[in-house]
């Protein structure tokens, strides 16, 4: 934020070196903050549910039992 308002600032003024300065600093800070955004969204993906999952919620486990050894 305080970089957007050096900006105005710079931009209200009739130094161009300062416009230029506050447009480096502003650029630097979004990137980093896109760098950021971009780190925090392969964060996010790692705790989705797998796609294969997600339809198989009506699916019930259940174990298969051979009665033939207690009929005889």
């Amino acid at each position: 934020r305080a970089d957007v308002d050096a900006l105005k600032t710079a931009l209200a003024g009739t130094d161009d070196a300062a416009v230029d300065s506050a447009v480096e600093k502003l650029q630097a800070s979004q990137g980093k903050l896109g760098e950021a955004i971009y780190a925090n969204q392969g964060d996010a993906a790692t705790d989705e549910e797998p796609e294969s999952t997600k339809d198989d919620e009506d699916i019930i486990d259940a174990e298969v039992v051979d009665d033939e050894d207690d009929k005889k």
